[in-house]
């Protein structure tokens, strides 16, 4: 029988009906390789999983142990956000989208670790929060949602939800080689997550098919399961070349190219368009600038629901990791995004939304592609600057430069492992639909990923 670590949700499901094994022993074999690759910091501390005695065998998830990114409530058990003025805040109540898995028979395998206050895109944190790539330890898992992305590569858990403001479920996906999905903004219900950008922050999931991605979508968004369409036409792609394809690393470059000539070798349409189609300057201020201006807001609400004292202002107070105290200190001295810059940052989200579909249906396409990230995991210790390439390039704003799209334009959007550099470290292909075109850009996805290599077998981590 193949290694349960190796099953994805689907396949798992599958065993446990067949009577291959129990809901009990495999809960049982994945927690001890957890414990075993404890090494990775996928997971914040052993006292966030609290799996039952006898895991629900029932429902869509039933039997299956998820990873929770740790601002996503679970009742009874801490929601940190890994920073300091949570660390002793345990909810009473789950948030909604954990209710819904729990309904559907998932368990919990534990909470996970993320960048702090999901403020960052490569998981880095002053204390011991920081998640190793299971596929190369010596390199970050990526962020802001790097525990998830950690634990479904290294087969602790088949999937995992986490959250996602300008990339932290896609860039960790593609970083430590998983599928990644970001749904159109609104999708999952947020009620119960520590948001720091209403405008922006959604919920997503990890996993290691995009088949599961679509059974937790159904699950998450409460809406019926469809039959699969029927065969159609090679699909139309859309490639961004002025936006989303220059400057990459050139292993990226070398990944990609055989990407698009699987695809193409395979009858798809891969049309290029070498104008810009939306102005990357406006795009990225509105990526920026917005969850600038609402994240103390959002902070104080999330407290507030759940009755606490704290303020958003609080929790910035004693942030911990020097890139996000940098980014929200002045926060507590006034105004760093006034509403006049944040109204106008809200139009040229508009603007370049409204470009970007005009150029999308000029070209007859389904969805963009491009590289996930133009570089492939920083190595431990990165800070502010990044190699990519031959060049030294600010981190935050060159791993999210693709990935921000699709967040500020409210887009459905999806990562998937396309290839790894010569020394093996993986590579994402994003594509990135019209809004509320969900369950169109999974099942496009889906077809995509069989021209891609095939999913690796979750690696055994040395972890020193």
């Amino acid at each position: 029988m193949t290694a349960s670590h190796l099953w994805t949700l689907r396949q798992a499901r599958a065993a446990l009906g067949r009577g291959a094994i129990d809901a009990v022993e495999y809960l049982a074999r994945l927690t001890e390789r957890k414990t075993r690759l404890a090494g990775l910091c996928a997971f914040v501390g052993d006292a966030a999983a609290r799996p039952p005695a006898t895991p629900p065998a029932a429902g869509p998830l039933g039997g299956m142990p998820l990873a929770v990114k740790d601002n996503i409530d679970v009742a009874g058990v801490p929601t940190t956000a890994c920073t300091p003025a949570l660390r002793h805040h345990t909810p009473g109540r789950d948030s909604v989208v954990w209710e819904r898995c729990a309904e559907a028979g998932a368990v919990l395998m534990g909470k996970t670790t993320l960048h702090e206050l999901a403020y960052g895109v490569t998981g880095a944190h002053p204390g011991e929060l920081t998640a190793r790539n299971p596929v190369a330890p010596d390199r970050l898992a990526g962020g802001s949602s790097s525990g998830t992305a950690a634990a479904v590569a290294a087969g602790v858990v088949p999937a995992g939800l986490g959250t996602d403001t300008g990339g932290s479920i896609r860039i960790p996906a593609a970083l430590c080689g998983v599928v990644g999905f970001r749904p159109s903004t609104g999708r999952y219900p947020h009620q119960g997550v520590v948001r720091i950008s209403p405008t922006r922050d959604t919920v997503g999931v990890m996993a290691r098919s995009v088949e599961d991605v679509q059974l937790l979508d159904t699950v998450l968004s409460g809406a019926p399961p469809l039959p699969d369409p029927p065969p159609s036409a090679p699909p139309v792609l859309a490639l961004p070349r002025a936006a989303a394809w220059t400057e990459l690393d050139p292993e990226v470059t070398r990944v990609m190219r055989a990407a698009c000539d699987s695809l193409r070798d395979a009858g798809w349409s891969l049309r290029e368009l070498p104008e810009p189609v939306y102005d990357t300057g406006e795009l990225m201020e509105a990526a920026t600038a917005v969850p600038l201006a609402e994240t103390p807001a959002a902070l104080t609400a999330y407290l507030s629901h759940h009755g606490s004292p704290l303020t958003g202002e609080a929790v910035i107070e004693e942030i911990a990791s020097p890139d996000v105290r940098a980014l929200l200190a002045p926060i507590l001295t006034g105004h760093v995004v006034g509403p006049d810059r944040y109204h106008a940052a809200r139009r040229a989200a508009r603007r370049t939304a409204a470009s970007a579909l005009r150029a999308l249906r000029l070209s007859e396409a389904s969805a963009f592609m491009s590289p996930t990230t133009i570089t492939p995991a920083p190595p431990l210790g990165t800070g502010r600057w990044v190699e990519c390439g031959d060049r030294r390039v600010p981190t935050f704003t060159t791993y999210i430069r693709n990935t921000a799209a699709a967040a500020v334009w409210g887009w459905p959007s999806l990562t998937l492992p396309a290839g790894y550099t010569s020394h093996g470290l993986p590579v994402g292909l994003l594509l990135d639909a019209p809004r509320h075109h969900d369950r169109q850009l999974l099942a496009l996805g889906r077809r995509c990923a069989r021209h891609l290599p095939p999913f690796p077998r979750p690696p055994e981590p040395e972890i020193t």
